[in-house]
């Protein structure tokens, strides 16, 4: 229990509760436009981003970041002009991604703890510079969802009525797609590329379940994003766990939960 002491969980925790309240809202949305496996997809764009990064000796972290907004701006391109369905083209995105990720990671000689610290994640090791990267993504997250959420709800249900009424449909689709890409690089040392995902839509899902209003909707779902991650990060330190699997774990039993407050109700 010392470890209750020392500062890098206080910082792990924090960037982790940022983490955790951006990724909510922001599924919710992706689940209400039937596009909750757009995360997972962008996941194995990031992962080639980090391979890149591996190969060229340069910054992975950077590299994933340019790599999945581009390929989230690329999805979004081939549903518009090749007309073929949204699950199609995450799936080629998603394949096409995971090739590409193992042939460079193969080409870099990375099979090593590096690559397994972004395919896994460890929350406890955090830096102070992605503690702020996480904090900076909270405040953007708020703010544009604080501007444009009623649109983003409008294109998310009617695409064609909100383009008639005036709305600038496909800036609205790349706000989310970039700030989902924004969520799944940044998570990704956090709870690695394999959970981030899971993060992402489970809290969303659960805050689906049991609120009353769109708006009480995102503030649940908020909520039960930074939940799983002080809830599952405390039972990681308790019952020494891995930390990612916990945080996630913890939002599916949240998930459970709100199963059962809607069947009582």
């Amino acid at each position: 229990m010392a470890i209750w002491h020392y500062a890098f969980f206080w910082q792990a925790l924090v960037a982790g509760l940022a983490l955790g309240i951006s990724a909510g809202p922001v599924g919710v949305f992706l689940i209400l436009r039937r596009d909750s496996l757009l995360p997972h997809a962008l996941t194995h764009v990031a992962f080639t981003g980090v391979a890149l990064g591996f190969l060229l000796q340069g910054a992975p972290l950077l590299l994933a970041l340019v790599v999945t907004v581009l390929s989230a701006f690329a999805v979004m391109a081939i549903r518009e002009r090749a007309g073929i369905y949204e699950d199609t083209a995450v799936g080629i995105l998603a394949g096409l991604g995971l090739a590409l990720a193992v042939v460079l990671a193969s080409l870099a000689r990375s099979y090593d703890v590096r690559l397994l610290t972004y395919l896994f994640g460890n929350i406890l090791v955090v830096t102070g510079e992605e503690t702020l990267l996480a904090l900076g993504l909270l405040v953007f997250t708020l703010l544009m969802l604080g501007i444009f959420g009623e649109a983003l709800l409008f294109v998310s249900f009617d695409e064609e009525s909100a383009r008639a009424g005036g709305l600038r449909v496909k800036a609205l689709k790349l706000l989310l797609s970039t700030l989902t890409a924004l969520l799944v690089v940044i998570g990704m040392r956090m709870v690695g590329l394999l959970l981030i995902s899971a993060l992402m839509v489970i809290p969303g899902a659960a805050a689906l379940e049991v609120a009353r209003s769109f708006r009480q909707c995102l503030w649940l779902a908020g909520l039960f994003g930074g939940l799983s991650v002080a809830g599952g990060l405390s039972a990681s330190v308790v019952l020494d766990l891995p930390p990612s699997g916990a945080i996630v774990l913890f939002s599916g039993g949240l998930f459970l939960l709100s199963l059962f407050v809607r069947r009582v109700k």
